[in-house]
């Protein structure tokens, strides 16, 4: 992997942002040309519900997110409109980079941020991309302001959608560096009971992970 190539050409990209076809067209362009037959058999192995796909190793996604990430801390304006052009491609691919560039864009412009992931949800289908969009996109934002999050993580877990639920859950792994709080619990307890397999699998998985900022609360709640 050449990665300044791939900054190199995700900057030409991003010269087009304020034509979005032209940058549709530049990102599929862009995807094509890195396309890896191991990465395109891993997606069909372990993400059978992946859909739209080009078969990029996440290595260069990650390159070329860090550099849309760079472009719209610069430049905060043009941030909907860019993750909204680069989400609705509609591929595997797009919606990775979509979540991966807010991680550090997020928490100074939770706003913006949580507006968009909120319009985006009902496209969800699939769990990697849920979970992605989760934890770059609105886990950022937990570590420096939790009470922004937490009235929308209740909101989440309540949908009938199992995608939006099971997201609504993962948003919860923020508190694996923070101090949790009596909402936190409520929350999880709500789908405690959940009878989706994706949802079980969440929850285990953030009661993981907060465990490590938070073992005795943890404990408590699964005695409890």
């Amino acid at each position: 992997m050449d990665k300044s190539q791939i900054q190199k050409r995700t900057k030409k990209l991003l010269e087009k942002v304020d034509k979005p076809e032209e940058f549709t067209k530049g990102l599929q362009e862009l995807l094509k040309s890195y396309v890896d037959k191991d990465a395109t058999k891993n997606y069909q192995r372990i993400i059978p519900d992946t859909g739209k796909f080009f078969g990029v190793p996440l290595p260069i996604l990650r390159v070329i997110a860090a550099e849309i990430g760079k472009f719209i801390q610069k430049e905060p304006t043009e941030a909907p409109s860019l993750l909204e052009t680069i989400w609705n491609e509609g591929s595997f691919e797009a919606r990775q980079i979509a979540g991966k560039c807010m991680e550090k864009f997020g928490p100074k412009n939770p706003e913006t941020c949580l507006n968009f992931v909120s319009s985006v949800l009902p496209d969800l289908d699939n769990w990697s991309v849920c979970d992605n969009l989760a934890m770059f996109g609105v886990e950022p934002i937990v570590y420096s302001n939790p009470e922004l999050v937490l009235p929308l993580s209740e909101k989440w877990i309540k949908s009938e959608n199992k995608w939006i639920r099971r997201f609504g859950v993962v948003t919860l792994r923020g508190y694996k560096k923070v101090q949790t709080t009596n909402e936190v619990f409520e929350i999880l307890d709500t789908v405690m009971e959940d009878k989706e397999k994706d949802i079980k699998k969440a929850m285990s998985w953030v009661l993981r992970e907060i465990t490590k900022r938070n073992p005795d609360e943890v404990a408590e709640f699964l005695t409890r």
